[in-house]
């Protein structure tokens, strides 16, 4: 079978930023080694004394691996966070000095992520590099797919492809993957239709396709899936929501204590990570100074001053800032499979909960009040730095929050498993997600 090797236009011709990144990604994570390169590592380091000891003291044998020999080893990183084998520079000495040969398909690859979808071979982004960031949330369009070419990769031969759909005939769940995800992302890019809508009618759609469209499904429906998006792009459906949307003027604060909550476990339990540090600082700009806890923070105070923010944005700059959501939304649905959960809507309801607690973050951003400010009174030429300016929050906010919670896939399980438990896998409570 020929394969066709697509990716997202932007990330064609991506490239490593090295010493002039603004932040080192060799940090906050443990690193896995396949077998092959544990011991071509080992070989390598054991030439000099001091590389001999930092292999002795900070790579591991897995005891439990899950994915046999992929996660045969781990680097673990320093007391600061940081991988034992970076520089002065922040940059990695082994790789300085033996090539990529040695280094694990992690080191290697990332931010790559590489996954097979029939006759696809998909070449994405991950969000937490912010050169990846950048190139995502400041490109032209949403989502475009280019050709890309093997050699491109680090490695053009034995690259490692993440995952795979299961070529089982009767699995039609995974057969009809690429037309749900396709039909998603087409939605999702509407872009002269509002955000929120678009959201609207693509947890909608999500809903109701999955009560015959889910794991374990036993018929194949794809006529069925065809109609069902086709009458959610309909204009008149997304005008019918749109109308929706704006007669229900009704502030609900569910969403808020839903993001508290998520946000309060990150804070305590990782307080050094940046992430966290953008939430501290997130709440004290809505007033947190004068409680004990962000857990005794009047939920209905907190709400009204994140109304107030929003309502400062004006239309211009709202149509920017969403720009920055739909190419995070489309970024998402492309490279993070809805197929590893059981359904549709499940995937959806949680892509709406922390595409609200990043739009939390962004509107409660101490700088984006005296920012919007300055940009309403400046001319066109004043306004370009102010833009670039917004811009930069919006990568800082995104790669950081990708960092602590897209690729955290143990704090993801806590949320899911606390929104299960919660029984808001619900279509009642997307609402509230979609509005905030």
């Amino acid at each position: 079978m020929s394969l066709n090797y697509k990716t997202p236009d932007y990330f064609r011709d991506f490239k490593c930023l090295g010493g002039d990144c603004p932040d080192t990604c060799c940090q906050r994570w443990e690193v896995k080694l396949d077998r092959s390169h544990y011991h071509l590592l080992q070989e390598k380091m054991a030439q000099d004394e001091h590389e001999k000891e930092l292999f002795r003291d900070y790579i591991y044998v897995n005891e439990q691996p899950v994915t046999g020999d992929h996660d045969y080893a781990f680097i673990r990183m320093t007391n600061e966070g940081k991988c034992p084998m970076l520089g002065r520079d922040e940059l990695c000495t082994l790789h300085d000095r033996y090539g990529i040969e040695p280094l694990g398909d992690v080191c290697a690859f990332y931010p790559r992520v590489i996954s097979r979808c029939g006759s696809d071979m998909e070449l994405s982004g991950a969000l937490s590099c912010p050169e990846v960031a950048r190139l995502c949330l400041l490109s032209e369009r949403p989502i475009k797919l280019t050709r890309f070419s093997t050699s491109q990769l680090p490695r053009s031969r034995n690259y490692p492809i993440q995952r795979e759909l299961p070529q089982n005939p009767f699995d039609y769940y995974a057969e009809n993957f690429c037309q749900v995800r396709g039909g998603l992302l087409e939605l999702a890019a509407l872009e002269d239709v509002s955000l929120n809508v678009r959201l609207y009618a693509l947890v909608k759609l999500a809903h109701q396709i999955s009560s015959y469209y889910h794991r374990d499904c036993a018929s194949n429906n794809n006529d069925r899936l065809e109609r069902d998006w086709r009458q959610s792009m309909d204009r008149k459906n997304l005008k019918s929501i749109q109308n929706y949307l704006e007669q229900d003027d009704s502030s609900n604060p569910l969403a808020l204590l839903v993001i508290r909550a998520i946000l309060d476990i990150k804070i305590t339990q990782f307080p050094d990570e940046k992430l966290s540090q953008i939430a501290q600082h997130a709440f004290k700009s809505l007033g947190m100074d004068s409680v004990a806890s962000i857990s005794e923070m009047p939920v209905e105070e907190m709400q009204a001053v994140y109304d107030s923010r929003r309502r400062l944005v004006s239309p211009s700059v709202n149509k920017k800032i969403d720009h920055y959501f739909t190419r995070y939304l489309c970024n998402c649905l492309f490279r993070e499979w809805y197929f590893t959960m059981p359904d549709t809507f499940t995937y959806m309801q949680m892509l709406l909960i922390r595409m609200a607690m990043l739009r939390f973050l962004f509107y409660s951003e101490a700088r984006l009040k005296p920012l919007l400010e300055e940009y309403e009174h400046a001319d066109s030429d004043g306004r370009l730095p102010l833009e670039a300016e917004l811009d930069s929050l919006a990568i800082r906010l995104v790669y950081n929050f990708a960092r602590a919670v897209d690729q955290n896939l143990s704090f993801l399980q806590l949320v899911y498993t606390a929104t299960s438990e919660q029984e808001m896998f619900n279509f009642d409570y997307s609402l509230a997600f979609v509005k905030f």
